[in-house]
């Protein structure tokens, strides 16, 4: 009865809201009136409201400003700079584009960007929700920092994104040695230094964006999201990337604070996790494992891992380290610095120097964690390199920095001992770069690496067990061993088909008077010239230009240029080298060898499992070829990117993830597309007792 009369109101309302929509009232003549004022002619604005006044004003105020230009000798160069706005872009397609087909440029192909793809269309479908509880590990630089600091320097900044958002840019451009302040590390504790106080932002925000419209973690988060996840079984375990993998647990009790979230899924949902961890967090992990299970860590004993994790899903992660992690420490460059063009890199020096980046970088411990490991077993030398091409007469792969040809001259700003080891060593393996690296980075950098991280390789199975022992050793997947755990499935997935830096070429600074900051013959060039690099000479003159456009006579103290740079005169595009550096296949930041070589079969986690895996976890490796997007507007890459970054938006690896995360990770089979696997076989390990 009750029910009846509800539904006889409902319907009453709706009648009665039909009726009142579609009928009619009766006008007076003056609501026609009053109606009929819409159609009075506006008044025209005053002249200085109209359009027209705004535009011929500002054009004759730009005018004017110019001709006080063309008067001044200083603003002249400066005018002059920008009018060859042109011949500064870079020579790529989509400057060509702009200004060959400006009305194709703004009338693209839509982008393929769209949120809660692909999980929205195929949830149904494919019966997907949630079955495991999840963790989200992200790499390094990917998660916020903020500032908890109370002094004076710091107040302004409490509780706001030293890294990440729009405020660490703001920082860094209107006061960069405050943002330098904070983010440097002690060099003797690697901690806060005195008065600062930076930690990770926690929670989904930490990592779902770098600054808005930037997103890391976004895309699947909300795909996450679809299936049925939020942030009482989904959890993000955000860090400090800059600390070394011990301070982690030292400062923050990161590895507690994740043993404990684990341990709290598996009571809650009665099912192990999956842990899914991308780039530096995939490094990470296996050492979170070791830690966990040691009397010295987590005191979890030899079947935690066992019973807390179901599955290891390793997107991107650069389990053997990366090149670009070497030039990192050494001068300060990678080759986002390098493809700047002259211009660019012009402004970069005069702005945040290669030794300033250098210095900042040595103080985080988190990032030397991604130097090479394996040595020259697995990265090869002067001669071969296992990922070198089939019958190629090009520089093996195995010379990681090589010395240009005028190096033999001596650089002023080298130490005796530097000058020596370089000319000894034209061609560096991995083995060798890590002396040059150690004689050119401070004392503590060297201390720093020796008691934090190991970059070698064991295959003593007496070894590796005393290695349980040393958590040094947990660090390098290539002298540790995985917890016994057979049902934890390992899942390595990563993007391929894309340029990625394997090694560089170096040359040496030939700064006169570096010390003093005096200027040689070099510096009395023309910064122009630097504008369109045509021969090495032109970029050997970069760090005097530097040094007379920052005036070194000013109140500021000049900083040193690094002993050593990247030498961007250096390019063979036939034998892949470019600005200076040398590609092969990869995702763009990592190399296929160390993307893959611990999971593919003929690599370290399945062929030689009694040395590195011998709880025998089985490891399931699919690649994902690199497709471009036909849209200009897919900035990111699209549906289909296979780049370092951007596979977290990855159509195809989203829905891989999705159907772990949901009981049917028997789906997501092996697939191989690169030549991993003949590299992996030209590695010759020989395992010992």
């Amino acid at each position: 009865m009750v029910l009846k009369q509800r539904h006889n109101k409902q319907q009453g309302l709706n009648t009665a809201l039909q009726k009142l929509l579609l009928t009619k009232p009766q006008e007076l003549p003056e609501d026609i009136l009053a109606d009929s004022a819409i159609f009075k002619l506006e008044e025209a604005p005053p002249v200085w409201k109209r359009k027209r006044f705004h535009f011929i004003f500002g054009l004759s105020f730009g005018l004017l400003l110019a001709y006080g230009a063309s008067t001044n000798p200083a603003a002249q160069n400066h005018f002059n700079d920008i009018l060859a706005f042109s011949n500064m872009l870079p020579a790529t397609d989509i400057v060509d584009e702009i200004f060959s087909n400006v009305t194709n440029f703004f009338t693209p192909v839509p982008s393929s960007e769209q949120a809660f793809m692909p999980a929205l269309t195929l949830k149904e479908e494919m019966g997907l929700k949630p079955h495991y509880p999840v963790v989200l590990i992200p790499g390094i630089i990917s998660s916020g920092l903020e500032s908890w600091g109370t002094l004076e320097k710091s107040r302004k900044f409490f509780r706001k994104r030293m890294w990440g958002t729009a405020t660490m840019f703001r920082s860094v451009l209107l006061d960069k040695d405050i943002w330098t302040q904070h983010l440097k590390l002690d060099p003797v504790t690697g901690l806060d230094p005195p008065g600062v106080k930076i930690r990770a932002a926690q929670g989904l925000d930490a990592a779902d964006y770098f600054i808005t419209g930037y997103w890391i973690w976004a895309k699947i988060i909300e795909n996450l999201a679809i299936l049925g996840y939020d942030n009482n079984n989904m959890y993000l375990a955000s860090y400090d990337w800059r600390l070394s993998f011990s301070n982690l647990e030292v400062r923050d009790q990161y590895f507690s604070k994740l043993q404990a979230i684990l341990e709290t899924s598996l009571k809650t949902k009665g099912v192990p996790a999956v842990v899914v961890t991308h780039s530096m967090g995939s490094c990470m992990f296996p050492y979170f494992l070791k830690w966990v299970e040691s009397d010295q860590g987590g005191k979890g004993g030899s079947k935690w891992t066992e019973r807390h994790v179901g599955s290891f899903v390793n997107l991107a992660g650069p389990m053997i380290g990366v090149p670009k992690a070497m030039t990192a420490m050494l001068s300060g460059e990678t080759r986002d610095t390098m493809s700047l063009g002259s211009l660019g890199a012009y402004l970069l020096e005069k702005f945040f120097s290669r030794r300033e980046r250098a210095t900042l970088f040595r103080t985080w411990p988190g990032g030397s964690s991604m130097l090479p490991k394996g040595g020259d077993t697995i990265w090869g030398h002067s001669k071969e390199a296992p990922d070198d091409e089939v019958n190629s007469r090009d520089h093996s792969y195995g010379s990681l920095l090589s010395f240009t040809d005028d190096s033999n001259e001596d650089g002023l700003s080298l130490s005796p001992s530097e000058e020596r080891f370089i000319k000894s060593n034209q061609n560096l393996s991995v083995d060798t770069a890590f002396d040059l690296l150690h004689k050119m980075g401070e004392v503590d950098y060297a201390r720093m690496l020796q008691s934090n991280f190991s970059f070698g390789i064991t295959t003593s199975k007496r070894q590796l067990k005393k290695n349980n022992q040393d958590p040094v050793k947990w660090t390098n997947p290539l002298e540790s061993q995985l917890p016994i755990a057979p049902s934890m499935k390992i899942y390595c997935m990563y993007g391929v088909g894309l340029p990625t830096e394997r090694g560089y070429y170096y040359t040496k600074a030939k700064v006169h008077n570096a010390e003093t900051g005096t200027c040689d013959a070099a510096c009395k060039y023309d910064a122009s010239l630097l504008f369109n690099r045509t021969d090495i000479k032109k970029d050997e003159l970069m760090d005097a230009m530097v040094k007379k456009s920052m005036d070194i006579s000013a109140q500021t103290e000049a900083v040193k240029p690094p002993a050593i740079y990247i030498d961007g005169g250096m390019s063979d595009p036939i034998r892949g080298v470019e600005t200076g550096v040398r590609f092969t296949d990869g995702d763009g930041t990592v190399p296929v060898l160390s993307l893959g070589y611990m999971c593919t079969p003929s690599g370290g986690w399945t062929k030689h499992s009694d040395l590195y895996n011998p709880g025998r976890s089985p490891v399931v490796l699919k690649e994902y070829i690199h497709e471009d997007s036909d849209s200009k507007l897919d900035v990111r890459g699209g549906s289909r990117a296979g780049d370092h970054v951007d596979i977290l938006g990855n159509w195809e690896m989203t829905l891989d993830l999705l159907q772990i995360v949901s009981g049917k990770g028997d789906n997501v089979t092996q697939r191989i597309v690169s030549n991993i696997e003949s590299y992996a076989n030209k590695i010759n390990l020989k395992p010992m007792t």
